[in-house]
């Protein structure tokens, strides 16, 4: 039986999505799981703006296991890579909920955001359960060992051909998945091309 895909990584311009969700207290005033930056943590921001430019101030969740990052409410936003040493332990309500019965789907802690899982069911099933995600993409129950590795799943989604490529430009969405890479994009309303998002992995 196929395992089901349980986390597809959002990596989206960090400037982009997480000023759309961000809350900005005050100018360059920025918190990740909670915590201001200490010295290593405003070390490591620095090292991502010489890669993509200033980031927004605003209140941002890390997920240091898998490298995922977003807005305090919002869904994964951005791959900034693991370990980095970014604020405090990542609540189960990085993206709101947090009590299992929004999505009741968790990784690494964090009850996933609609958006998450949304993004995740047009490639399979998405089952509601706590599960572990690591730095080289294996995924597995809480506890349990791993059950499969993400990036060979999106991998093997592919056609023989090598790619697969869907759209519907009524409703602004279309996915492609080849060679190691993911890319999903639509619009929360269909009629509202600045309620667009967009899902990377890989790419």
């Amino acid at each position: 039986m196929k395992l089901p895909v349980l986390f597809l990584m959002l990596i989206l311009g960090v400037q982009t999505v997480m000023t759309a969700h961000a809350q900005a207290p005050s100018p360059r005033s920025i918190e990740f799981n909670g915590a201001p930056l200490d010295v290593a943590g405003a070390r490591t921001l620095s090292e991502i703006e010489a890669r993509i430019g200033s980031v927004p101030a605003g209140h941002y969740w890390y997920d240091a296991m898998s490298g995922a990052a977003g807005a305090i409410g919002g869904p994964a936003a951005a791959y900034l890579g693991p370990g980095l040493a970014l604020g405090g332990t990542m609540p189960a309500a990085a993206s709101g909920g947090g009590d299992g019965r929004t999505t009741g789907v968790f990784v690494n802690g964090r009850e996933l955001h609609p958006l998450d899982v949304a993004g995740l069911r047009r490639y399979g099933p998405v089952y509601p359960g706590r599960y572990w995600w690591d730095r080289f993409g294996n995924v597995g129950l809480e506890g349990g060992p791993m059950l499969f590795n993400f990036y060979a799943v999106v991998q093997q989604s592919g056609s023989a051909g090598g790619s697969t490529y869907r759209s519907n430009s009524s409703r602004g969405e279309s996915t492609y998945v080849g060679k190691g890479c993911a890319a999903v994009h639509g619009r929360l309303r269909s009629s509202d091309e600045s309620s667009s998002y967009s899902y990377y992995v890989g790419c």
